[in-house]
């Protein structure tokens, strides 16, 4: 085996669909896609609960800053324990704190004395406990499919997110609109068994870890030093947090604003889940070029594409204000910001030294999650200042001024196989 991952002469995935190949792939994989449905139903529900009850903008920022806050501080360190610990144990407890942290909003819900300050320590409390799941979480892929399919493992995962994003908010608009929003937190509590039972499924070595020869701070420098030594991880790596930081967390915190006050889209009315639905459809068709693209080893121009694009669709998304042609706009956010991020993570992985493995996911988990709250807030306070379509302009100019230059000042990211 090669010493590093860039000379490995084995081809780069085989396909766009090669990791289903793998039994536990594909028990991890159903698995994963019930649960995505499950937080999607949730996200729903909570973006609708906080703007109806509070009328505010702001307000949205703040459960993202809130809630992204213990995944800023703790998901590099979430890193170092992935690499040390028991992967199967560590997800089993951690999906089982998420779905005890929904059930608490539910029953405060459904019992009505829920309060904002409840919504924002259930937030609070996720976020922590994401730091370590996502690593680990994330880093089973790995070990279930190993290197040569593991761009089909990530992209087939960034998938079943985004099927969910399709499933989970049509099924959330409708228990909210019927049931109220108790039920969809309870719903998405009862989601995390499925991936508890797909986890105990699996039958390979994903119990295997690290005997920690240095403690976890040196271990958290180790992380750091690796990354920095590498310019073009190092790339990757800041073009994902510029993402995360002026795109990413800019629509997606505004998206019940978006809905009330650009396209009409009024409470109890069931076309707000539609908008969550085409942005995954779109990221199905991303999932499935990311696959293509590896096998033709061309990630790195995919991955800069992308974040051109993602661009580029949130200046027309700030002028649009029709309903229709914001379902086409919201699928093609999905084909980019998959085509990039999902690309991201596997080149952030796959630039990474041996034994930093959970490190280079949570590095990638960190840009894309670490920068959320500091963008969910700022996308927050600015459209409520100025105007949503001044928050999503302002994001759409910082993201494309970004791309263009970082491939003229490190142009070989885009050769990247």
């Amino acid at each position: 085996m090669a010493d590093h991952p860039l000379d490995d002469p084995s081809p780069v995935g085989r396909g766009a669909f090669s990791a289903l190949r793998h039994r536990d792939f594909r028990l991890y994989w159903v698995g994963a896609c019930v649960s995505f449905i499950g937080s999607w139903v949730q996200i729903v529900a909570m973006g609708l609960f906080v703007y109806e009850r509070t009328g505010s903008k702001e307000a949205l920022g703040l459960v993202g800053l809130v809630g992204g806050l213990p995944t800023t501080a703790l998901m590099l360190f979430g890193g170092v324990i992935a690499d040390r610990v028991d992967r199967r144990r560590t997800v089993l407890l951690t999906q089982s704190l998420f779905a005890l942290n929904a059930l608490v909003i539910a029953a405060l819900t459904a019992s009505g004395r829920v309060q904002f300050w409840h919504i924002l320590a259930v937030s609070f409390v996720s976020g922590t406990v994401f730091a370590v799941d996502g690593p680990a979480r994330q880093s089973i892929i790995y070990d279930i499919v190993g290197p040569d399919d593991l761009a089909s493992g990530v992209a087939l995962q960034s998938a079943a997110f985004n099927m969910a994003r399709v499933l989970g908010p049509a099924i959330g608009s409708v228990l909210y609109t019927q049931f109220g929003p108790a039920w969809c937190f309870l719903a998405n509590a009862l989601s995390f068994g499925a991936i508890m039972i797909a986890v105990l499924m699996v039958r390979a070595n994903i119990s295997a870890h690290q005997e920690p020869s240095e403690n976890m701070m040196t271990g958290f420098a180790q992380g750091l030093r690796s990354v920095a030594a590498n310019p073009l991880q190092r790339t990757v790596v800041i073009l994902t947090a510029i993402t995360s930081l002026s795109a990413f967390s800019v629509y997606s915190t505004l998206m019940p604003a978006i809905a009330k006050d650009r396209l009409g889209i009024g409470e109890g009315d069931r076309r707000y889940g539609f908008l969550f639905s085409a942005i995954g459809v779109g990221a199905l068709i991303g999932a499935y070029c990311v696959g293509r693209f590896s096998q033709a080893r061309r990630r790195g121009v995919l991955m800069v594409a992308g974040a051109v694009a993602f661009s580029l669709t949130l200046f027309a998304l700030a002028q649009v204000r029709r309903f229709d042609a914001a379902l086409a706009l919201f699928a093609l956010i999905g084909v980019s910001a998959i085509g990039q991020l999902a690309t991201a993570n596997t080149l952030t992985q796959t630039l990474a030294p041996a034994g930093f493995r959970g490190r280079a996911v949570s590095l990638h988990m960190f840009a894309m999650g670490g920068m959320q709250p500091i963008g969910a807030f700022l996308a927050g306070l600015a459209a409520q200042r100025m105007g949503v379509s001044f928050a999503l302009t302002t994001g759409a100019t910082i993201l494309l001024a970004s791309s263009i230059f970082i491939v003229a000042r490190r142009p070989a990211i885009a050769r990247l196989p």
